[in-house]
């Protein structure tokens, strides 16, 4: 079992779309309505006497077919649909542009302090290449498609949390919620922008705001990050089966009953036969390094 991690390079950012074709189902047939008349039969008997005749049957009037039932209609009340609009105005995509100012990768990240202006992502969507020194230039993409210049604030490799700022506030937030509470089975959803191989993001190769959904599979889940030089291994992570693609880095992981942010989505693993193994840093965990890199600039660890 093979653990694939996003590093945004231009090498690693290219991946393999499988594009899956839902069976089309096969509508209902004309409807055949098969219509019987009764009819009423009538016999006269004639005899030397007179005649008699049978009296006539009464025929039943027509019965009205029921009512139409109107279709239920779609409604944006509903409890994903909700929590898909309280975050999604908060996510953004983050375009790493390196030291020199050439994009060299791209990931996702939400927006924790609107008026500071201060962004969540993945230690490893900031990292220039061959290194976990952040890079010098980022644009901030909003769910809107507004563009912004944006500086690292600091970012901690051992947890894969880095935060950014954008001067001048942003127009919304997300909640990181408390995801100690969170039970197996629990219904989320993965916000993201995943990228298209062979493009930059200047060229369209994005599909921002990209929604999947799934469960919570697994809570405290223990893994390395595999490309760190040192080792280590990353720690409370939530294991979710809701589809997670590169691009999907640092974007939120949403309770959906809360409507809150309960992880960011850092990994997923694959392999010859791998589904549905995706893994977040719990919201916890964010929440406390996210703290100290705005407080001193790094973790002090």
């Amino acid at each position: 079992m093979a653990i694939m991690h996003e590093i945004p390079t231009e090498e690693t950012r290219a991946f393999p779309l499988h594009a899956v074709e839902r069976p089309r189902r096969r509508g209902a047939g004309p409807l055949a309505v098969s219509m019987f008349l009764a009819g009423a039969i009538v016999g006269g008997v004639s005899g030397a006497a007179g005649a008699s005749l049978m009296p006539r049957a009464e025929v039943s009037a027509p019965v009205p077919p029921p009512a139409a039932t109107a279709a239920p209609t779609p409604t944006s009340e509903s409890p994903l649909v909700a929590a898909v609009g309280e975050v999604l105005p908060a996510v953004v995509t983050v375009v790493n542009r390196g030291t020199s100012g050439s994009e060299i990768g791209s990931g996702s990240g939400v927006v924790i302090d609107k008026d500071l202006g201060y962004v969540v992502t993945n230690s490893h969507v900031v990292e220039q290449t061959r290194s976990t020194e952040p890079a010098r230039f980022f644009d901030v993409i909003l769910s809107d498609g507004t563009r912004r210049s944006a500086v690292a604030v600091g970012n901690d490799p051992g947890n894969d949390v880095a935060v950014l700022k954008v001067e001048g506030g942003l127009p919304a937030q997300a909640t990181l919620g408390d995801s100690t509470a969170l039970p197996l089975g629990a219904q989320v959803v993965a916000i993201g922008s995943p990228g298209i191989p062979g493009g930059r993001i200047s060229r369209g190769s994005l599909l921002q705001n990209t929604v999947t959904s799934g469960i919570v599979s697994g809570l405290g889940r223990q893994l390395p990050r595999a490309d760190l030089r040192n080792g280590g291994s990353l720690t409370d992570l939530i294991q979710t089966d809701a589809a997670i693609n590169p691009g999907n880095s640092g974007g939120p992981l949403v309770w959906v009953a809360t409507k809150q942010v309960i992880g960011l989505n850092t990994l997923v693993v694959r392999g010859s036969g791998e589904e549905g193994l995706g893994f977040a840093v719990s919201s916890a965990r964010v929440k406390e390094i996210a703290q100290r890199l705005i407080a001193r600039g790094s973790t002090g660890r």
